[in-house]
């Protein structure tokens, strides 16, 4: 029985001119092939599946072609045969990742010195690079710098920030850029239609949207689709293959966001998150396709989108009556919620709370303009107030103050801490190594435990100081400010060290003030 060969391999490109979406590699290189103006050393850069390894291994066999034309290997002579199977002893591809020491580099640089055993070039690629040691890529430096001239390198990586700048001023490096979905949709469907394989339009948008710029991503997802349904594919085979929600459920979630209907936003996302759909996956779908309403919202071009046909028909009839604020909100909201769900063990109560958040009717600031009556303001002379006016109201302040009860505080801090955790979870980390102390003029004193500087200056940051007071008063009735003390700074703990007792008990026995709290 024949192995099957995984199709994202049959359909691997082997000229240059079956490279997608990176001409401006391809036609450099076959130009520095027409030309003999090969580098020593190339780098290719790039995302995962954008044509790297593919483009290095192309370029082998064109430099080893015997039957070269127009820069592009022939791929019927017998060293570009060799170099397909695999068999050709001068193209060696090193994987960095598990050949990254010194010893492996070593061994290259005595190997080097060799002229070719079968082809023209003796080609080397070396794939992930960034992984070598820096030790490896020290032992590479001059092999690289003055090579023989019947050596090639092509150095591949998706993370050319790791380099050493020594290396990469040595190479000629070409950046690899994401392919674009309609890019991966057309090649998509060549191969589906050699393949005879049946498959929607709106499938084809979808598994070129999941692939995010890369066409073996893309391709190895249309693989798995054919495995699951055959030769007949359809959306609802696609969505279920990537446990993705299909447009239409996205859109029901999204209108009922728009139209203020929270019943409905509620119920559909437990009955998809019921079905088996992965909760991250559906905010990721969430996030995108209000991104692209907003894009086709402020451009209203419709090549912006990828999505079906229908779908866009029923976005454009909707997305008139939406506001831009009321997208850019959704999106925003929605991207903050997703970055907080990486780190709670409840992620979806956070969505379900930020969509009910979302979808709530806004208050209105004012009166409508048609109900506001212009009325000239009245005039009046400044009244002076006496000094015992000015002392009867710092009094009453410090009455109020003096109303605000310490123990009832201590024993609803537990629920200060649940609401700021349900409003914002990273507000409630810093607050974690925090403890009222007092109050005094109208301020409670947090105190925090030595070495939690960075969670204090978090809580006194404007936006979450206004947060804090404002949940506090919602869950003790008491409107005070909040003091962001350190534990050694805090007012108790001076009082404790000026106490004559305490100071009298450290000069006889020494020692440090510790306390103790239930």
């Amino acid at each position: 029985m024949m192995t099957y060969v995984a199709l994202y391999r049959t359909w691997r490109p082997q000229r240059f001119d079956e490279v997608v979406g990176q001409i401006h590699v391809s036609k450099t290189l076959k130009n520095a092939i027409i030309n003999n103006r090969i580098a020593h050393a190339y780098l290719f850069t790039g995302p995962r599946g954008t044509g790297k390894t593919s483009s290095a291994k192309i370029l082998a066999k064109a430099v080893n072609c015997l039957n070269i034309m127009d820069g592009e290997p022939c791929d019927q002579c017998v060293n570009c045969l060799a170099i397909n199977q695999g068999n050709f002893l001068d193209v060696l591809e090193i994987d960095a990742a598990s050949n990254r020491g010194i010893d492996e580099i070593r061994d290259i640089r005595d190997k080097v010195k060799f002229a070719p055993s079968q082809g023209k070039c003796k080609v080397y690629i070396i794939d992930e690079v960034h992984m070598l040691t820096s030790e490896a890529f020290n032992a590479l430096l001059k092999t690289l710098e003055e090579p023989p001239s019947n050596i090639l390198f092509i150095l591949a990586t998706t993370e050319p920030q790791k380099i050493p700048p020594t290396i990469l001023s040595r190479c000629q490096r070409f950046d690899f850029r994401k392919i674009s979905d309609q890019e991966i949709k057309n090649h998509l469907a060549e191969i589906a239609h050699q393949g005879q394989i049946t498959i929607t339009e709106s499938a084809l948008t979808t598994i070129a949207r999941k692939a995010s710029g890369g066409m073996r991503d893309g391709i190895s997802i249309l693989d798995q689709c054919i495995a699951f349904a055959g030769k007949d594919i359809e959306d609802s085979h696609v969505e279920m293959v990537l446990g993705i929600l299909a447009e239409e459920q996205i859109f029901t979630i999204v209108k009922g966001l728009f139209s203020k209907d929270i019943t409905t936003v509620i119920m559909k996302l437990n009955e998809y998150i019921q079905s088996g759909k992965d909760i991250k996956q559906i905010i990721r779908d969430l996030i995108e396709y209000s991104r692209q309403l907003l894009i086709y919202k402020v451009s209203n071009n419709e090549e912006l989108l990828t999505m079906s046909k229908d779908m866009i028909e029923q976005v454009k009839n909707e997305i008139s009556s939406i506001p831009l604020e009321c997208l850019g909100k959704i999106t925003t909201k929605l991207a903050e919620v997703e970055k907080e769900m990486r780190f709670s063990s409840q992620p979806q109560v956070l969505l379900e709370a930020a969509l009910v958040e979302i979808a709530l009717p806004e208050k209105p600031d004012s009166l409508p303009e048609k109900s506001k009556v212009q009325v000239a303001p009245k005039i009046k002379a400044p009244k002076k107030q006496g000094k015992n006016q000015e002392q009867s109201q710092e009094q009453k302040i410090v009455r109020e103050n003096h109303e605000l009860n310490f123990q009832e505080i201590q024993r609803l801090w537990p629920e200060v801490l649940e609401e700021i955790k349900n409003e914002k979870i990273t507000i409630h980390a810093f607050l974690i190594p925090a403890v009222p102390e007092g109050i005094k003029d109208g301020y409670l004193e947090l105190s925090f435990k030595q070495g939690y500087n960075f969670h204090r200056n978090k809580i006194l940051e404007p936006a979450n100081k206004e947060l804090v007071e404002k949940i506090f008063t919602k869950v003790t009735g008491m409107a005070v400010k909040i003091k962001a003390v350190s534990e050694e700074t805090s007012e108790s703990s001076k009082e404790t060290k000026n106490n004559p007792v305490v100071q009298r008990a450290l000069e006889l026995f020494g020692g440090d003030i510790v306390e103790i709290k239930d």
